[in-house]
Order: structure tokens, then sequence, then C-alpha cells
């Protein structure tokens, strides 16, 4: 176990997603144990589905209790759907997970080897291409930070014999070994049988996953620019989205699942020219201005911010990243986003913000959030983009490298 979590890096800080079941108590318990070091947070989501799910809670925050670690559980709010409940759950559960997330930190699941061969299966039967056969990646965006799986090499009789010889206490939700599932139906009557053929089928199933992804990471990194719609246009519909899913994968994005490709085109391609189409799944939204494709993180609702601030100080900036100022002045300093109607002195002349924003070519989701510096009435510094001409001096800088 120790030699799975030897790769976590030691600066970052850590979200551990704790459902109580056997896997994840093990991930907490042997993080503790062999990288006492590292910055964990613990979050439960409790979706609220079945009727012990409270107790399930309850159980969560004794295990932590016993680690002398504190619990966070967030409750899922949307009420359960009449179907597709299996992916209801998994999006609220990200969702939750992702919700706050900070640029330096990362979610960390229980996924392990069998979880992984399960999904290449699920994949392989709903035709999926490329993507989908190289599974659950190891590490992906997940709102502003990341997701890493850090057992997926791991064997499920690992993770069993860990939890057996620590005592380790948890709880089982009994709808796992429901065949009504396909991935509960995969876990329990097919995957045994394949095992009783071939005694490695889960270790080379997954580790075909494996190959696959690391092919994929191998291929030739594309920069990442925006694409131009312009050029896609031309390019036939196989090329086009070959072109978008090479474009994701450089950056560090799952392509979405064939069956958006239609819409995602449609939407891209054919929207008024005035508009901001936003085509999102879960992990990556993409959004277009002026014939160019952006991918990003979800973004969210842009932060309002007005704020009242000493002469000089550092804090974290609500769209991500840190900023940093000190201005020689008597009268009040502020950081703020933009309202509208700003302008900046600059190059001899009074420019309205709107303007400068658009010859530049900044895309209008990024406007709202770039941090502005204010003394008096005067707008000082726009994002690491534009300085005051004149007025006090200042330092300012805005280290936002994770956060565009």
């Amino acid at each position: 176990m120790g030699a799975a979590l030897a790769a976590l890096d030691s600066q970052a800080r850590y979200r551990v997603a704790l459902s109580g079941g056997r896997d994840s108590c093990v991930l907490l318990h042997a993080l503790l144990r062999h990288r006492p070091e590292l910055k964990l947070e613990v979050v439960h989501v409790n979706h609220g589905i079945h009727p012990d799910a409270d107790l399930w809670a309850q159980h969560c925050r004794r295990f932590c209790e016993g680690l002398e670690l504190a619990l966070t559980v967030r409750e899922v709010a949307e009420p359960p759907p009449q179907s597709n409940l299996e992916a209801w759950a998994r999006r609220q559960r990200y969702e939750l997970l992702a919700d706050d997330l900070q640029p330096d930190q990362i979610v960390l699941t229980a996924h392990h080897r069998a979880d992984q061969a399960e999904t290449l299966l699920l994949n392989l039967l709903r035709g999926s291409g490329a993507d989908g056969l190289a599974g659950m990646p190891a590490v992906r965006p997940l709102g502003a930070g990341r997701l890493q799986r850090p057992l997926l090499d791991v064997d499920a009789t690992d993770i069993a014999n860990y939890a057996d010889g620590n005592n380790i206490h948890f709880v089982e939700d009994p709808s796992n070994a429901s065949r009504a599932y396909d991935r509960n139906f995969l876990r329990h009557e097919i995957l045994p049988k394949l095992s009783a053929r071939f005694p490695q089928a889960t270790r080379n199933i997954a580790r075909s996953a494996q190959l696959l992804a690391a092919e994929r990471a191998a291929s030739p990194k594309q920069h990442s620019r925006p694409l131009s719609l312009i050029e896609l246009r031309t390019q036939p519909v196989a090329d086009r989205n070959r072109c978008l899913r090479d474009w994701l994968r450089a950056q560090g994005f799952v392509p979405p699942r064939y069956r958006m490709w239609d819409e995602l085109w449609r939407q891209l391609l054919t929207s008024e020219d005035d508009a901001q189409p936003v085509v999102a799944w879960p992990g990556v939204e993409l959004r277009r201005y002026r014939n160019h494709v952006f991918a990003m993180a979800p973004l969210g609702d842009a932060p309002v911010v007005d704020w009242s601030v000493a002469a000089s100080g550092q804090c974290a900036w609500p769209a991500g990243g840190q900023v940093r100022w000190a201005v020689e002045t008597d009268q009040p300093v502020r950081l703020a986003t933009a309202a509208g109607g700003e302008t900046l002195r600059l190059g001899g002349m009074s420019r309205r913000l709107k303007n400068l924003f658009q010859d530049a070519g900044v895309p209008p989701w990024q406007r709202a959030r770039e941090p502005l510096l204010w003394v008096g009435r005067e707008l000082l510094a726009v994002g690491n983009r534009w300085r005051r001409d004149g007025g006090p001096e200042f330092e300012w800088l805005w280290s936002a490298q994770e956060s565009q």
C-alpha cells in the first residue's frame, strides 16, 4: 500500500473522498500510516438515497474521530431521479467533491484495479472508442483542482487484506450486491467466471487500459492555444473529431462520449456569431469566442468582488491564484472585479476597459475574473495585463497560471 501512495506530491493539499466503505476507509488509514506529512481534509457525500445514509455518515464521523481527523459531510440537495440513478449519484458526488476546490488541491478516491477492469468492460460493451477503453485516468482535472486515484493499480485482495490486518470497520451499501446495475452484474457474475478460467483476468484487463492510456499520453502534444473553427469547418467530420480529441487530451481533459459529438458541433459551428455557447461534460467546458474554441475546467459563476484592503498585502483571489500588492498612498485601496464602465489611463489617454479587453481578444468569461487594483477613484492595474500610466508607485502581481 505504501508503494502506491509514494508518488503523491508532498506539497499539494488533498481532499479524501470517504464513503464509509472498505476501499475508502483503507485509503484514508493508509495515507495516515504511510504519508503522515500530507495535508489532508476528509469529505463524505451523503446522497440521501438509502434509509441508512445518515448512519453511514455517522460511521464516517466515528472513523475520522478515531484517526483524529475532522470530517465534512456534504448533503445532496437535489431529489433523486426515477431512472439513471447511478449516473445521477456519480455526478452529484463529484460536483460536491469539487465544490470550492482550489488549484493546489487534489481529490483522492479509492478506485482500484477491479474498478478499472469493470470500467473497461462496461465501455467495451457500450461500443466506446480509445478514450473509453483507456478506462479511468489516474489523474484528471476536477473543478479548479484535480482528481487522483492512487490505488488504481492495487488489487482488491490487497485492500481487503489491509482492512483485515488493521481491524478496519466499514459499512456495506446493500445496492452493491444488486445485479440490476450493470457494474455489479460484471463484478459478481462475469469477472469471477473470467478469473476462474483466466486467473490474471482482472490484472490483464486493467493493464490493457493502462497501456492504452500511456500510448495516448505519449502521442505528440498539441499546443493548448484555442482551436480555429474556421479551420475545423473545412475538415471531414472524422478528422475534425480526431483533432478535438487530441487537443483535449494534450491539455489533460477527457473527451466527450460519442453520443455528444453531433450536438457539440451543432452548438459550436452553427450558433449565431455573437453567441457564446457552452458545451459541458464532467470535468470539462468548451466555450466559443471569435471563431475559436477554448477548453477549461468548469468555471462556475464569476465572482463578484469589491474589497477594501490595506495599502499592502496578499490574499487568495476567488477566481484562482493569489494577488499581492503594495501601494505608496494614503488613499483607500480596493480589489474588485470589473462591473462595467471602468477606464484606465494608458498610452497617454483614457481607455475604456471594455475596449481594451476586446482589442486584446480576452474572452468575456475571463474578463469577469480579472482582479482590478484601485486607489481612490483611479484604476491602477488590470490582472497582469495593463498598468496605469503615472499615479502612485505600486507593486502588483496576480499569480494565476493555474486558474487561466
